[in-house]
């Protein structure tokens, strides 16, 4: 009794002590559960389960109804590589026979995450009807290009201007230059316009303006889950492992500060990158032929599958005005 008696002033202390320690316990547990969900998170966003070429080219036939066989059998093709920051960058160049004008028009598109250049075809189809060259390629990781990562944008900068100089080298450096882009590849493009204006015109098709408050928008709508301090833990890790900074790659920035005209394609629909991202970027362009269209009923990256001639109106409208009032007509 006694014993116990000479302990007692000490109880609150004690008390006190197991409390915090049971407190610090289970932030230690959230944090380290944090850290795994971080882990998958970055996973999924830098290295997904991506489509092969036979896949895209079975969607392409039987979900999106292209017509494939004027890729396989009707435009002349050739086939390049180029060293990218990851190794190898594979494509293609389509040439267009109706493309006579003293300056050559090509577009280079670029493709979503998950996909690759099969994916592309679509596009190309509208461009081709419009009488320009086409150049599609693999992104790192994707198709047939060498890779271990995406980083949704971050370094497929750099590897597309790779690409943007092969094609002037290969049409001109005069050549009448469009860029095209999807989901990722729309980020590509637009962040391409940060270090670049020798761009005649973009075509963005659900891009996000900024990666952290997407990557929050979008965890916490698959997930059900408050983002912090998850999606910061993500971006420390990339950080850490890739060199990919968050931060660092806001497609809006980017927009602000160019002058090349953009349209910007958006389906209303889209529960994946919300159109609020377009609309805001839209709002900041400095050029005024620029656009913004969003399309009902659509969802992510299905624009041109939800109306394939509305789509080709679309581009075809801004393509003519931006050439018409550049003199290229």
């Amino acid at each position: 009794m006694f014993g116990l008696l000479m302990f007692a002033p000490f109880a609150p202390y004690v008390i006190t002590l197991i409390v915090i320690g049971a407190v610090l316990g289970i932030v230690a547990i959230w944090l380290a559960l944090c850290a795994v969900i971080a882990f998958r998170t970055l996973k999924t966003a830098t290295k997904p389960v991506a489509h092969t070429i036979d896949e895209m080219r079975k969607k392409q036939i039987e979900t999106e109804h292209i017509d494939i066989d004027l890729y396989d059998k009707v435009w002349n093709k050739q086939s390049f590589e180029l060293d990218g920051r990851q190794g190898k960058l594979r494509g293609e160049i389509i040439f267009n026979p109706d493309d006579s004008g003293e300056r050559k028009k090509v577009v280079v598109i670029c493709h979503g995450h998950t996909v690759n250049r099969i994916n592309s075809i679509k596009y190309a189809t509208v461009f081709y009807k419009l009488g320009f060259n086409i150049v599609i390629y693999d992104h790192c990781y994707f198709g047939e290009s060498d890779g271990k990562y995406c980083t949704l944008g971050y370094y497929e900068r750099h590897d597309l201007s790779k690409v943007i100089d092969f094609t002037r080298q290969t049409f001109g450096q005069n050549c009448i230059l469009a860029l095209h882009g999807e989901s990722m590849g729309a980020v590509t493009v637009l962040t391409e316009l940060g270090v670049r204006s020798d761009v005649d015109l973009v075509v963005a098709d659900c891009p996000f303006s900024n990666t952290l408050g997407y990557y929050k928008e979008l965890f916490t709508k698959l997930t059900k889950l408050p983002s912090f301090p998850i999606v910061e833990m993500t971006g420390s890790i990339a950080k850490m492992q890739y060199g990919y900074n968050y931060s660092k790659c806001n497609p809006i920035d980017d927009v602000k500060t160019s002058d090349v005209p953009i349209c910007f394609i958006h389906g209303k629909a889209d529960d994946y990158i919300l159109p609020h991202h377009s609309v805001d970027m839209y709002n900041v362009c400095r050029n005024p032929l620029s656009e913004l269209h969003l399309v009902d009923n659509a969802r992510h990256a299905c624009s041109f599958m939800t109306d394939n001639d509305a789509y080709y109106l679309t581009v075809q409208n801004f393509v003519n005005k931006v050439l018409k009032a550049n003199g290229n007509t």
